[in-house]
């Protein structure tokens, strides 16, 4: 993901700020919130429905993609990020925290 940064993103406390930062956005208790490890870095979040169907986000792990939506939202552009191949993502890995 580039340089190291002053917070460090792989750090837990960084983690528990993200939990409590999605309750807030999504107005969630953070027991509605379930933390996973996913070594690739590909999958960002992953939302679950009433009806048991998740929606989630993936892209590179690259900070031009986040930097670009919030200059433009709510409008996207092109980020200078290239597109996500698939082909070699199909192991994905996730596991609990």
């Amino acid at each position: 993901m580039g340089r190291k940064i002053s917070v460090d993103s792989a750090t837990m406390m960084n983690k528990g700020l993200e939990v409590h930062r999605s309750a807030l956005a999504l107005r969630a208790s953070p027991e509605q919130i379930q933390v996973v490890v996913h070594p690739q870095s590909v999958v960002h979040s992953m939302v679950e429905y009433a009806d048991g169907s998740v929606i989630a986000q993936l892209g590179h792990p690259d900070m031009r993609t986040p930097i670009a939506q919030a200059l433009a939202y709510p409008e996207r552009i092109d980020a200078g990020v290239s597109s996500l191949d698939f082909l070699p993502h199909w192991g994905l890995e996730l596991r609990a925290a």
